[in-house]
């Protein structure tokens, strides 16, 4: 997880409002943290704001933001297949300095165009890419949302940020709240958040999954599909669905063990975890290390389970339990915890 923000507007951020902004962002990116401001052909002023956890390439030079050409970017999230990618543009011609997916997409960018670029690109994403030359802004999200990429765009200024108080806290100013939607969400719970695009404060927005929002050098806003869900029937055996399953579920969980830095598993006693765990381990060799919240609470409890795949998978496990002592003193940090 890394920290992105950002703005485009007719005139420039305060510098105090970027610093508090970067101090906000710190847990999303501790290992590094920079802002570059950029003054487009018009006028226009453009800032960029980054926070690093570092993954991939933990070198310095793979630092955000990261320029290629005459493109610089922020980037949250991992391009999966970025060794295939880079494989492709280096066949094209293209040279690399860093082991980076962040290269990597700036570049694809460049060469192949955002849409194109982001079909070819498995992964999860929130970036801004900012182009020197033309002085147009793009922001995009990967196909289903996974990475969060907030907007307040009040015609003028439009400002973006991974958490909603990065948005505020570069705007200078609080968005008032949506009582609506507020009263909407205590009557019907968590089923109400995504029926609508209402958020809880009046004004913000997301950049669509599977989107790109252009801001061009004049200030225009561009709202972009670069890819659609579709549904296709083809006739298969059982053997045939279950064989192409297991082939797509090995592939998929390869290209994500791609780090520079050990990876954890949360792990439950349930199918989905241990069935990802499983290839990890007995597939492809990963030295998995598991992580269960343990819980007391017998409706939730699944620790004969999780033992029972620890021991059949020969597991490193940490088991982590819960504690219900001074919750509501421990309510605001642990809203904090499960903040977008």
């Amino acid at each position: 997880m890394c920290g992105i923000a950002g703005s485009t507007g007719p005139e420039p951020i305060p510098a105090e409002r970027i610093e508090r902004t970067l101090q906000l962002m710190h847990r999303r990116g501790p290992d590094h943290a920079a802002a570059r401001r950029f003054t487009t052909p018009n006028g226009r002023h453009v800032d960029l704001l980054h926070t690093r956890l570092s993954i991939v390439d933990l070198d310095p030079r793979s630092n955000q933001p990261f320029d290629v050409d005459a493109l610089t970017i922020v980037f949250n999230g991992e391009i999966y297949n970025y060794v295939e990618l880079r494989a492709e543009l280096e066949r094209a011609g293209f040279q690399f300095h860093t082991r980076s997916d962040t290269e990597v997409l700036a570049r694809a960018l460049l060469h192949f165009g955002p849409r194109a670029a982001l079909d070819k690109a498995e992964g999860m994403w929130a970036f801004a890419a900012f182009d020197r030359t033309t002085g147009s802004l793009v922001l995009s999200r990967d196909r289903f949302g996974e990475k969060p990429l907030y907007v307040v765009d009040d015609g003028e200024r439009l400002t973006f940020g991974s958490e909603v108080k990065l948005v505020v806290a570069l705007r200078g100013k609080p968005l008032p709240i949506d009582t609506d939607h507020l009263k909407r969400y205590l009557v019907n719970g968590y089923k109400a958040l995504y029926k609508q695009p209402k958020h809880f404060f009046q004004g913000l927005q997301e950049v669509p999954a599977g989107s790109v929002l252009e801001v061009a050098a004049d200030g225009t806003r561009t709202v972009s599909r670069y890819w659609q869900p579709r549904f296709e029937q083809t006739e298969m055996s059982r053997e045939e669905a279950t064989a192409g399953v297991r082939e797509r579920l090995i592939r998929s969980v390869q290209l994500r063990l791609r780090a520079d830095v050990p990876i954890a598993f949360c792990m439950s006693g349930g199918v989905d975890s241990n069935s990802l765990i499983s290839i990890a381990k007995r597939e492809l060799g990963y030295d998995v290390h598991g992580f269960t919240i343990a819980s007391s609470d017998a409706r939730y409890e699944e620790s004969a389970l999780v033992d029972g795949a620890v021991v059949a998978l020969g597991l490193r496990h940490t088991s982590i339990p819960t504690d219900t002592t001074g919750f509501l003193e421990r309510l605001r940090r642990l809203v904090g915890y499960h903040d977008a």
